[in-house]
């Protein structure tokens, strides 16, 4: 007997039913004649406009399907569709590491795909940055594709799977959302970010601001760590009054590294940097955002600056720096 799921129509329409394997058979039945047009709108959705639909004796690709009180979605192997669910996308992986799959993804490790996940999530943002719908749908995939590829490497050396990473991702967003889920209330975000670090606070186990502090990982970027160090110790007074003491402290921190031996700028130049991030987080800007925004800024400018050199015959280098200085300036008009 072929195998199947049931739905009733209203089932099926509820927004809490909202995974479906595709490679079986799914029936939806009592289907009324004012909830046909919204079934066949989510079938479409789920199952794809070409799916194979079985109604009233009769087979028929789904985006043709004329109203009926129910009809079966025929499943497929995930190779013959051109729609896909989650369950695919973890078999998938697990085929791409079946003894017989790809020697690539056969061979990867925790460690070796390690940076993977960080480029994603620097591309990612990037995607965004740039406000571009489509390349944020693609990394935002590729951000999940590591986070999956994870469970399924832990999955063979018997360490978890992707079922104990949803657990673990479900319980950590209810239990921090007391405001939501439990007797919490928070009238704007400030108030729901508060509920969100008192639950984690408990979850976690912290008991001091140094047990929060050891929490931040090592392997942030430098600005990053600096930045959520910073938003830390804000929280126990220890800050400047207002933003001007901030920027006193970066004249002071370039005083010291001018006057500094060659053996102690280092350290000095990371007191300047550590002070340009205070005073950023006090003016709300995120270093690392507004650092990458800079250096995109100065790459196209750079390059426009490059071409227009090469247009009038202007050679790179320095002793035509005021040639180079005129194109770098009129980039900003051009190119932003």
């Amino acid at each position: 007997m072929r195998s199947y799921t049931y739905f009733d129509a209203g089932e099926f329409l509820e927004r809490k039913t909202n995974l479906f394997d595709l490679n079986i058979d799914n029936k939806i039945a009592g289907i009324s004649a004012d909830a046909f047009g919204s079934v066949k709108a989510k079938a479409l959705k789920v199952f794809g406009a070409g799916a194979s639909v079985v109604a009233d004796g009769a087979r028929t690709p789904l985006k043709e399907l004329s109203p009926v009180t129910e009809f079966t979605v025929e499943g497929s192997s995930f190779t013959e569709r051109r729609k896909w669910s989650y369950g695919d996308l973890i078999e998938i992986i697990r085929r791409l590491r079946d003894p017989d799959g790809c020697p690539w993804d056969r061979a990867q490790t925790h460690e070796s795909i390690r940076s993977n996940a960080i480029e994603e999530a620097y591309e990612l943002a990037e995607a965004v940055d740039f406000k571009d719908a489509a390349k944020m749908r693609e990394e935002a995939g590729d951000v999940m594709l590591q986070g999956l590829f994870h469970a399924v490497i832990a999955e063979d050396e018997g360490a978890f799977d992707d079922g104990d990473l949803i657990d673990a991702l479900c319980e950590k967003l209810i239990t921090r959302h007391t405001h939501i889920f439990g007797a919490e209330k928070a009238a704007d975000p400030d108030e729901a970010l508060k509920n969100w670090e008192a639950a984690k606070a408990v979850e976690k186990g912290y008991r001091s601001t140094e047990d929060k502090i050891r929490s931040v990982p090592v392997t942030y970027g430098a600005l990053m760590r600096a930045y959520k160090i910073q938003k830390i110790v804000k929280k126990t007074g220890f800050d400047f009054s207002d933003e001007s003491g901030a920027y006193d402290k970066i004249a002071e921190e370039l005083s010291e590294y001018a006057s500094a031996a060659p053996e102690e700028r280092e350290k000095e130049g990371g007191d300047i940097l550590f002070a340009v991030v205070n005073y950023l987080r006090m003016g709300g800007i995120d270093p690392e955002t507004a650092l990458n925004g800079t250096t995109a800024r100065f790459i196209k400018r750079f390059l426009y600056m490059e071409k227009r050199c090469r247009e009038e015959n202007v050679e790179l280098k320095a002793e035509n720096i005021g040639k180079m200085e005129e194109f770098y300036q009129e980039s900003k008009k051009v190119v932003g």
